[in-house]
Parts: C-alpha cells; structure tokens; sequence
C-alpha cells in the first residue's frame, strides 16, 4: 500500500441549515452515500452541483497525541497500576 492519500468525488447536493442554524452541505458519493458537513469544510464559492475530489491521509501526530491522552485519563481513572 502506498501513501498516496486515497482520493473520492463528492458532489455538494444541497445547501441548507439546521434548526440551530448552522449552514451545512450535503454531499453525495458515486455510489449514492451521504455525508453532511459544515459549510465551512468545502472550498469557497462552493456551490450545489460542483465536484469535489477528497482525499484522506493519515495524521500520526494527531494519533500520538491522542493516545497519551487516553493513557494520561486510564492513569487518573485507574491508578499507575
């Protein structure tokens, strides 16, 4: 497996808010799912209609980080055991 992140198209179906308000974009796959995102995720000028291509990549920061979060709580929780 390379490390090329792994790209999608997403097309941007709609464009509305939710009962608090916020503005969020519906997009929809190739194959038909769904994913709803805040609006402010896509592009600017981003429109109903246009074609996204997405692509997802690893974070191995963000997980380490994580992670001595999760051990630091399981210490306070469970003692240094």
């Amino acid at each position: 497996m390379d490390n090329e992140p792994a790209a999608i198209r997403l097309t941007v179906d709609e464009i509305g808010h939710d009962q608090d308000n916020h503005v969020f974009a519906t997009l929809v796959s190739d194959s038909g799912q769904q994913l709803t995102v805040p609006l402010e995720l896509l592009p600017g000028g981003a429109r109903v209609g246009d074609v996204l291509a997405v692509g997802f990549s690893l974070d191995p920061d963000e997980r380490e980080l994580c992670r001595r979060k999760i051990s630091d709580l399981q210490r306070r929780l469970f003692g240094s055991g």
